[in-house]
């Protein structure tokens, strides 16, 4: 495939990155073990060797010479570019600002990353895409990492960012059609994002804002357009996210909790929630004796939990607290339990779900009702404990009728029935508790860099 010498000389950022995606440092490669091999080139990219009837094959380019020797490494002579696809064309604005932004050693990274991760990237080849005959072009403002920083909890909380559907719009929001540079800017302009949003830059003494934000000085020009930088992430803002907020409790992360299980974060922060409801003084003191926790660890579950109502309309508003501490008790608790985190949407009629206890849980919902499960009735639905998994408070203990009833001094142990309970295994959940710290965080800091002088190593190009 030729390549024009223009194309080369104004991309010299492609250039070298497709001299880096062709050199394989430290090793002289042997083509011809008679094996299919796999390696990295010092870009980072994968290369494949496969041997077919008509010789060997990299990444679809055919192996004309396999084993020329030279000073320091070797040569292995193609017919054709390991990666053609990244010279074929030509590059949209979106494809030349993520190559511009990628070469930037730090202060970017969060951005790349969201866009990298969000579907935005498909809505903007939409818009962003044409041939050199055209002449639209396209400024971002991109946001530092600082700018995002602002957002992000230092140990635990809301992060606005792990929101799919709003980092999308406050992306598009970002891009403006036309190719606006600060050389050029005059007083004030107001132009429209891709989001159909307004930013209104001024400028005054030397200094540029766009939206009140500053903008930090200097243009960054790419093919067809302009990246700016800017200190704060636009439109938003303490009553954005706090709406955000409401609206996405499912995606708070929660505090480590050494107490009362620190192997089970759901089931801890689940039962310090319902400790402070008096509708729930029952279920929480059976809970406190009954070890639960090698069968809830970590997070990622649902619990139907019964009000105090509940287990009266079962006469045992009385009962000891190691009721359901016993094999048949255990089972019964767990059977409130359901692997996954689910919503309101996935309680839907006709449905069955499994409970850790391995009982079937049937589900029935008719029209503008909560629904139920095993038939006790939702009261109340989505109660989220942070990131961890969902609550709903039901009016009926689930099996509750396979309780044992409890032993006193003044009456005789009533031996329960064979029931399904009593037959169930126990099944204990294996796994440790996964860091939700670190979910939707972003690692802004440099790499650490280290200078050695070595000599020169074997090199295949």
């Amino acid at each position: 495939m030729q390549v024009p010498v223009e194309r080369l000389k104004s991309h010299p950022d492609s250039v070298k990155k497709l001299l880096l995606d062709h050199v394989v440092l430290g090793q002289r490669l042997d083509l011809g073990i008679g094996a299919d091999l796999s390696f990295t080139t010092l870009g980072g990219r994968t290369v494949n060797i496969k041997s077919k009837p008509g010789g060997l094959v990299a990444n679809g380019a055919k192996v004309h010479e396999d084993k020329v020797d030279v000073e320091n490494g070797r040569l292995i002579i193609l017919d054709n570019y390991l990666f053609p696809e990244d010279l074929t064309g030509d590059h949209s604005f979106l494809q030349d600002m993520t190559e511009v932004l990628s070469f930037l050693q730090s202060g970017v990274r969060v951005f790349q990353h969201l866009l990298a991760r969000s579907n935005v990237t498909k809505l903007l080849e939409k818009g962003l895409h044409w041939r050199v005959s055209q002449e639209e072009a396209y400024t971002v403002l991109v946001p530092t990492d600082r700018a995002f920083q602002r957002w992000h909890p230092i140990d635990w909380g809301f992060y606005p960012f792990s929101v799919p559907e709003f980092t999308e719009g406050v992306l598009m929001n970002h891009f403006i059609k036309g190719n606006i540079r600060q050389d050029h800017l005059t007083g004030k302009l107001t132009v429209k994002t891709l989001g159909d949003r307004e930013i209104t830059f001024i400028k005054s003494a030397g200094k540029i804002t766009a939206n009140g934000v500053e903008v930090v000085k200097g243009d960054t020009p790419v093919t067809r357009g302009n990246i700016m930088f800017v200190s704060e992430v636009l439109f938003v803002d303490d009553t954005v996210v706090g709406r955000l907020h409401e609206e996405h409790r499912d995606k708070e992360t929660p505090p480590l909790l050494a107490f009362p299980w620190f192997g089970s974060q759901f089931l801890s922060h689940a039962f310090l929630s319902i400790e402070s409801d008096k509708r729930f003084m029952h279920i929480t003191r059976f809970l406190n004796v009954a070890d639960l926790v090698p069968h809830i660890p970590g997070a990622g579950y649902t619990f139907f939990v019964p009000t105090d109502e509940a287990f009266k309309k079962l006469g045992l508003q009385n009962a000891p607290d190691n009721l359901l501490s016993n094999k048949e008790g255990l089972l019964v608790l767990l059977s409130h339990f359901v692997k996954g985190r689910l919503y309101d949407r996935d309680i839907k009629n006709n449905t069955t779900l499994t409970s850790l206890s391995n009982r079937t849980l049937h589900i029935t919902r008719g029209p503008g009702t909560n629904g139920t499960v095993e038939g006790a009735n939702i009261i109340e639905k989505e109660v989220f404990v942070y990131n961890l998994g969902t609550m709903f408070y039901v009016d009926s203990v689930i099996f509750g009728t396979e309780i044992p009833e409890p032993v006193t001094e003044t009456t005789t142990a009533v031996v329960p029935p064979t029931t399904t309970l009593r037959d169930t295994e126990l099944t204990v959940e294996s796994g440790t508790y996964p860091d939700a710290l670190l979910d939707d965080t972003i690692a802004t800091t440099e790499a650490d860099r280290s200078e050695t002088t070595t000599s020169i190593p074997n090199t295949t190009v």
